[in-house]
């Protein structure tokens, strides 16, 4: 009997134990829906400074018009997703308040649908300018940009220019390395090609001021696709590459939504590209400021990105690059039923719009300074900078010694040359404070044994007249500002290039 209650007892809290068990499983704590709001981003757009032209991206989740386009139809067919008047107003509210002078913009139906939109809900806002080009995507969907500067040319990738198979080569394991990361599994089959093409367009202000861009939008799809991402980020930066190999102060960017976020490999390929590629983000008005004041997408992921080559990095105004806050619709709203459950008035998009200032004067070419004199006798001369904002300051009524001049002879007369330092950008100037702008630091080289040093060479012991150099190579461009002025000696062994001192 008591064996027996014993069991029955065992039974039961066991039965218990399993009940409170399963329950656990079956029921998990609820979520918390987050309400309808701007979660991301700065509610404000900043204002710009004087001058400056605003670079913007803004990925518009399939701005569509009411015109039924007979080439897509069935699963795809574009009546179905015409957009609706309120979402409509909230993407011209956005771009209103965003202010952009050049605009690219990604989920676009097509040219007639962004002229429409443009002359229906943008009147005033100076958008004379207008390209698109169909992507190749299935969806019908393709890049665009809305400019009030004028656009010279506007292509997209055809032919070989769209594979991007042949990009698999580099990545590497020493390219991987290189960008403190590793490549995603390989897809198969192999991607052959981009699957929305990048869109080219070539602008030029009534000034001169030139400026290309690339309008991406890379494949979505998570992790299953970051192998298409990657190779098509590569192809980017080499269509980059190629346009800097003919200019090396060209000003690029490639924007738009890259599906990816900071650490992946289609990011890193880009940002952290040996061609000295850098983010906008790196201008963020508050680089202390919390991670969602720069988050871009509803996922609560940085999905957006602007990054530039170094001649239009040095364009860049400090601390102007900013995410615009865009209202979010509630968290458990499910988008797939939209017709029946419409997102809230003001509602936009699942993106924010991103957005940088440049300035863009074009007076800014690097010395045309070139002394064809003999260095002077052992004499003073005055150094002095030329009337204006250039010209080294530093040395400014400084008067050469006769050591001075005597040192100077004496490499001279050793083979030795000094080759100033020159803005790579242009942007760089003397009195340009900005740590984004780019140059060639100054070096020595020697005319008859074409030997090469960064510090100043000395005389050779017990070889009169000879002087050996440290043997470093002509350095490669540097970010971070105007370097340090050269000193006299520098300055008279100079035979080109330069700040212009006279």
């Amino acid at each position: 009997m008591i064996r027996s209650c014993i069991a029955v007892v065992l039974v039961c809290c066991c039965s218990m134990l399993a009940h409170a068990q399963d329950t656990s499983k079956t029921a998990p704590a609820k979520k918390e829906v987050r309400a309808a709001g701007i979660w991301y981003g700065t509610p404000d757009a900043p204002k710009k400074a004087a001058g400056a032209l605003r670079l913007a991206a803004y990925n518009v989740e399939n701005l569509f018009d009411a015109v039924d386009d007979p080439n897509l139809s069935g699963e795809f067919d574009d009546i179905k997703e015409t957009t609706s008047k309120p979402r409509l107003e909230g993407i011209a509210k956005m771009i209103r308040a965003l202010n952009a002078d050049v605009l690219c913009l990604e989920e676009v139906e097509s040219k007639e649908c962004l002229v429409w939109f443009r002359d229906t809900y943008l009147k005033g806002m100076g958008y004379d300018h207008v390209a698109s080009m169909d992507a190749s995507y299935y969806r019908g969907v393709e890049q665009s940009v809305l400019s009030r500067i004028p656009i010279v040319s506007v292509s997209n990738c055809t032919g070989t220019d769209a594979t991007i198979s042949d990009m698999e080569v580099r990545r590497s394991d020493a390219a991987a390395t290189a960008l403190a990361g590793a490549w995603s599994p390989p897809q198969k089959p192999l991607p052959e090609r981009f699957q929305r093409s990048p869109l080219r367009v070539d602008l030029k202000t009534k000034d001169g001021y030139e400026l290309t861009v690339f309008v991406v939008h890379f494949k979505a799809g998570g992790v299953a696709f970051a192998h298409q991402r990657e190779l098509e980020a590569l192809q980017t930066e080499q269509f980059v590459a190629d346009m800097l190999l003919t200019n090396a102060d060209a000003n690029v960017a490639v924007l738009g939504d890259f599906n990816g976020t900071p650490n992946d490999m289609c990011i890193k390929a880009l940002r952290m590209s040996d061609r000295g590629l850098v983010s906008a983000y790196d201008w963020r008005f508050d680089p202390k400021a919390q991670r969602d004041v720069y988050t871009t997408h509803a996922s609560s992921r940085v999905l957006d990105y602007i990054i530039m080559t170094p001649g239009l990095a040095a364009d860049c105004i400090d601390k102007s690059f900013f995410v615009l806050g865009t209202l979010h619709a509630p968290s458990d709203w499910d988008f797939n039923k939209a017709d029946t459950i419409p997102p809230p008035a003001g509602y936009a998009s699942d993106h924010c719009p991103i957005a940088i200032d440049l300035l863009t004067a074009i007076d800014k070419p690097a010395s045309s300074f070139k002394r064809t004199e003999p260095l002077p006798a052992a004499s003073t001369r005055a150094v002095s900078a030329p009337e204006g904002p250039r010209g080294l300051r530093l040395l400014d009524g400084v008067k050469a010694t006769d050591a001075d001049i005597a040192l100077a002879t004496k490499l001279v007369n050793a083979g030795w040359n000094y080759t100033m330092p020159k803005p790579k950008s242009k942007t760089a100037a003397w009195d340009n404070p900005n740590k984004q702008s780019t140059w060639f630091p100054g070096y020595w080289e020697n005319a008859s044994t074409k030997a090469t040093s960064v510090a100043q060479p000395v005389e050779s012991d017990g070889v009169k007249g000879s002087f050996v150099g440290d043997g470093a190579p002509a350095p490669k461009w540097i970010a971070g500002g105007p370097p340090n002025a050269p000193t006299i000696v520098e300055w008279l062994c100079s035979t080109s290039d330069g700040i212009e001192p006279k």
